[in-house]
């Protein structure tokens, strides 16, 4: 994926709907174990730095005053990366592929509980944020209800609103990133 500054939007195979009912096989995309194992330590170091900044003292005073805006940035940094060490644990210890692609469609476990067939995907954009990248999946209008998503997933799609709607794939936590996932939906779409 090129490196783009700022919020980008590019349309993936425009026009496209369901694919043809051709043989084709399925693609597992497993996670990466590397990057999820340096962020939970990363999550669990600067939980440990906001809580020795809590309660640690230096020369007979606190390190963050009682009632300071600092204490309250830093319990604010103890309770998100606490937040993010079972999160990012939840991630690291889950088995299995994490997204997967199909001729019936796709399946991101981290966003629904079962496959999002082609027939419901009107578009698929491709949405960089900065450097991160992400997959838009717009759902044709009356089926959003229908389909297996997770509540993380709804939830998801609530917050994505304010980008475009949509239901996004992440490329963070896939082995390859975005571009293993657009690749996969190529492979796929071409066999069949």
């Amino acid at each position: 994926m090129k490196n783009r500054s700022s919020r980008e939007r590019r349309s993936l195979l425009p026009g496209w709907g369901a694919p043809s009912s051709g043989s084709g096989g399925r693609i597992d995309l497993p996670a990466t174990r590397l990057r999820l194992a340096g962020l939970l330590l990363a999550c669990a170091g600067f939980a440990a730095a906001c809580a020795w900044m809590l309660l640690g003292e230096s020369g007979g005073r606190p390190l963050a005053a009682p009632g300071s805006l600092k204490q309250f940035f830093v319990a604010c940094g103890l309770v998100l990366f606490g937040l993010g060490i079972p999160v990012v644990l939840r991630e690291l210890l889950r088995r299995g592929p994490v997204v997967s692609v199909s001729p019936e469609g796709v399946f991101d476990r981290r966003l629904s509980t079962d496959w999002i067939p082609w027939h419901a995907v009107a578009a698929i954009d491709e949405v960089a944020i900065g450097k991160q990248g992400f997959i838009q999946l717009q759902v044709r209008p009356g089926l959003a209800d229908r389909l297996p998503w997770s509540r993380r997933g709804r939830w998801h799609a609530r917050l994505n609103g304010m980008y475009g709607g949509g239901y996004w794939i992440a490329g963070q936590g896939v082995r390859g990133g975005t571009r293993a996932v657009l690749d996969a939906i190529a492979q796929v779409r071409a066999a069949t």
